[in-house]
C-alpha cells in the first residue's frame, strides 16, 4: 500500500470522527436556545477552554506562514514567537473583566457587548459589518489552506479542489450539527494532534550537530542575508507586527464568544495563563523546521505560494515507516488547526449574522430557535460562496493575514478602551473606527502596507483611539452644555 493510500486512510477515519462527535453533540444539546448553540451553555471548563483557545489560535495563518516566513526571511523570523505571547498577554487586558459583564447580561455575540457599553445602533451596526468583513476573509483562508494542504503532501495526487471542497463539507456538516458543543469538543481532539504531531515530527528531522553545521555553512556560502542580524528596518517592521497581530488576534469575534463560554472566571484565567507558554514550544518548533528547510528551497518559487511546510513533510516521510507515522500525525495535526478554526470562525459568523442582523430586522422578535436556524442556512450559504472563491485563490496567505489584521485591530478600542474607561462613549467611538478603517482600506489598496516600515493598521489604530477620545470628549461637553 502506497504512502498515500494510508494517509488518505487516516484521514478518512479522523473526518469520520469528527462527523461522530458532532451527532454526539446533537444529542447533548439541551435546547434550541443561541446561547446553547452558540456558547456550548456557557459551561466550557479548563482543559476544554485551553485546548479550544490552543486550537482555534493555531490556524493555517500559523502552521504555514511560519515555515514559509522563515524560509523567505531568514533566521530573523525567531522574533514570530512574540507574535503569538503578544496575543495572550492582551487577551489578560480586558478579558476577565468581560467574562465577568458577559455572565450577568448572557452576552451571546460581540454585539451584545457593544449594545450593552455604548447603547449605539449605528456603532454596533459598523462594528459588526467589520467583524462578518474580517470572519469571511478569515474563513477564505482556511479554505485555500484546506486545498494546499492536500495537494502538497499527496504530490498532487489529490487535487487543490478536492481538498477544499471536501473538507469544508466536513466542517459544516458537524458545526451545524452540534454547534459550539462539537466545535468545542472537536477542538480537543485537534489540539492534542497539534501539540502530539509538532513533537513527533520535531524529534524525526532534529538536526544533530554535524547537520547544523552544515546547514550553517551551506547558508553562509549561498544566502549570508538570512543568518545575519536583522536590520534597523526589520526591526521595526517586526516590533509594528507584534503589536498589530497582538492586538486584533485578541479580538477576534471566535474568541470573544469563547470568553462568554468559560465556565467560571478561573476556568477563564487558567487557560489563558497556560496559553502564554503554548508558544515558546509550538512556534519555536514551526522556526526551527523552516530553518532546516532552507537549503530545500534555494530559489523555489514555491516560498511564496504557502506549500514550504507540505513538501517537506512529504519528504521527511521518506525516510523510514517512523518518520512517516510522525509525518501522519503533523498532516492530521495541520488539517485540525485549519478545520478548528475554520469552524469556529464560520460559528462566530453565522452567530453575528443570526442574531445581530436578522435577529434586528427580518426577524425581529422572532423565537430563538427560529434564529438559530437563520444562522445554520446561512452558515451553509456561506460556506458554498467561500469554497467558489477559495477554488481561484488571487492572494497568498500572508497577504489575507495583513489585510484582516489591518481592518480587524480597528475594533480593539471597544473593547480594550470600553473595559477601562468611562470617558469614551458610542459617538467619539464610531468616528474613530469609521476614519481608522478608513485609513486602513485605502492604505492596503494603494499598496502602501507600512509607513516608515510601520504597517498602515496600528497607524490607523493610533489615529483611531485619539479620536475615540478626543471625539467623547467633544460630544459629551455639548451634551452638558445643552443641560
Amino acid at each position: 500500500m502506497s504512502n498515500n493510500s494510508i494517509l488518505l486512510i487516516c484521514l478518512s477515519g479522523y473526518l469520520l470522527l469528527l462527523i461522530i462527535l458532532g451527532l454526539i453533540a446533537n444529542k447533548k444539546r439541551e435546547s434550541n436556545s443561541l446561547k446553547d448553540f452558540y456558547l456550548a451553555g456557557g459551561g466550557l471548563g479548563t482543559f476544554v477552554l485551553l485546548l479550544t483557545l490552543y486550537a482555534t489560535q493555531y490556524s493555517a495563518n500559523t502552521m504555514l506562514v511560519t515555515p514559509a516566513e522563515v524560509v523567505s526571511k531568514g533566521m530573523g523570523m525567531i522574533l514570530v514567537l512574540g507574535y503569538m505571547t503578544a496575543i495572550v498577554v492582551f487577551y489578560l487586558t480586558f478579558a476577565p473583566q468581560l467574562f465577568t459583564i458577559s455572565k450577568s447580561q448572557n452576552f451571546i455575540t460581540p454585539g451584545d457587548w457593544f449594545d450593552y457599553r455604548f447603547g449605539s445602533k449605528a456603532l454596533t451596526l459598523i462594528a459588526n459589518g467589520i467583524l462578518v468583513i474580517v470572519s469571511v476573509n478569515f474563513l477564505l483562508s482556511q479554505l485555500m489552506a484546506m486545498g494546499h494542504i492536500t495537494t502538497g503532501l499527496t504530490g498532487g495526487e489529490v487535487p487543490y479542489w478536492a481538498g477544499v471542497v471536501f473538507l469544508a463539507f466536513v466542517v459544516i456538516i458537524y458545526e451545524s450539527l452540534g454547534g459550539m458543543r462539537a466545535v468545542a469538543w472537536t477542538d480537543v481532539l485537534q489540539g492534542i494532534m497539534i501539540f502530539v504531531g509538532l513533537i513527533g515530527i520535531f524529534f524525526v528531522v532534529v538536526p544533530g550537530t554535524d547537520e547544523l553545521t552544515e546547514i550553517s555553512t551551506w547558508l553562509i556560502a549561498n544566502e549570508p542575508e538570512k543568518i545575519g542580524v536583522p536590520t534597523t528596518d526589520f526591526q521595526i517592521y517586526w516590533i509594528s507586527t507584534v503589536l498589530m497581530i497582538g492586538v486584533a488576534g485578541a479580538v477576534y469575534p471566535q474568541v470573544i464568544q469563547r470568553i462568554y463560554a468559560a465556565k467560571s472566571a478561573k476556568s477563564l484565567k487558567r487557560s489563558l495563563g497556560a496559553m502564554v507558554f503554548v508558544p515558546l514550544l509550538t512556534v519555536l518548533i514551526l522556526f526551527l523546521l523552516g530553518v532546516i528547510s532552507i537549503p530545500y528551497f534555494a530559489g523555489n518559487p514555491a516560498v511564496s505560494n504557502d506549500t514550504v511546510l507540505p513538501e517537506m513533510l512529504r519528504i521527511w516521510g521518506e525516510r523510514s515507516s517512523f518518520a512517516f507515522a510522525m509525518t501522519v500525525l503533523v498532516i492530521l495535526g495541520l488539517l485540525a488547526a485549519i478545520m478548528s478554526t475554520a469552524d469556529s470562525v464560520l460559528l462566530s459568523l453565522s452567530s453575528i449574522v443570526a442574531k445581530d442582523i436578522f435577529g434586528k430586522s427580518i426577524l425581529k422578535n422572532a423565537p430563538e430557535e427560529k434564529l438559530t436556524k437563520s444562522g445554520k442556512i446561512f452558515s451553509w450559504v456561506a460556506m458554498f460562496v467561500m469554497v467558489l472563491i477559495a477554488l481561484q485563490p488571487k492572494i497568498t496567505l500572508w497577504g489575507l493575514i495583513e489585510l484582516k489584521m489591518q481592518i480587524l485591530i480597528q475594533i480593539a478600542p471597544l473593547f480594550l478602551l470600553g473595559v477601562h474607561s468611562r470617558r469614551v462613549n458610542g459617538q467619539g467611538m464610531i468616528w474613530g473606527i469609521s476614519v481608522g478603517t478608513l485609513f486602513s482600506l485605502v492604505a492596503f489598496f494603494m499598496g502602501k502596507n507600512t509607513l516608515f516600515g510601520i504597517h498602515s493598521g496600528l497607524i490607523a489604530f493610533g489615529i483611531n483611539c485619539f479620536l475615540c477620545f478626543l471625539m467623547s470628549s467633544f460630544y459629551s461637553k455639548r451634551a452638558s452644555k445643552s443641560i
